[in-house]
């Protein structure tokens, strides 16, 4: 990381790039259950993204400015970047798994410092995230675990 910079910026950054690499995993998928991971990353990039909007418009909403760039998201990612070639759909669940813990432990440490700041706007909506975070990494685990040929309506 370049500055010091806000959790919650570093977390719009993590959307930001999440996004991108999920559409990496959506385009590039393959194997015996392309059909259902390339239709659960496809719900999962556009979650994200209204996601990412929803960030920068709460951090606007608090007089804050948030992080617009390309560059300055990837100075400030906790979410690394893949190469562009074929996934296998074992290995972009595996993928999605990691980034979705990630994504939780950061959320939950901006919510927790929201809510001890009384900033009940920001952890209402962290709280909300964790909540479909967690369901989105039960459903990886499962998938993991088991046949992924299941079908997502629910994802």
């Amino acid at each position: 990381m370049a500055a010091k910079v806000d959790k919650l910026n570093i977390f719009l950054s993590n959307l930001a790039v999440i996004n991108v690499k999920i559409h990496n995993l959506h385009w590039n998928v393959v194997g015996p259950n392309f059909f259902v991971v390339h239709k659960m990353t496809e719900k999962l990039y556009q979650m994200f993204q209204l996601q990412y909007d929803q960030v920068a418009e709460m951090m606007k909403m608090q007089n804050q400015m948030p992080l617009v760039t390309m560059a300055e998201y990837l100075d400030n990612t906790t979410i690394e970047e893949i190469e562009g070639r074929d996934y296998t759909d074992l290995e972009v669940l595996e993928l999605l798994e990691t980034d979705c813990q990630n994504i939780m432990a950061l959320a939950k440490d901006i919510r927790d410092e929201a809510d001890k700041k009384d900033n009940f706007l920001l952890a209402n909506l962290l709280e909300e995230y964790l909540a479909i975070y967690a369901k989105k990494s039960w459903m990886l685990r499962a998938m993991l675990e088991g046949d992924p040929t299941m079908d997502d309506d629910d994802n």
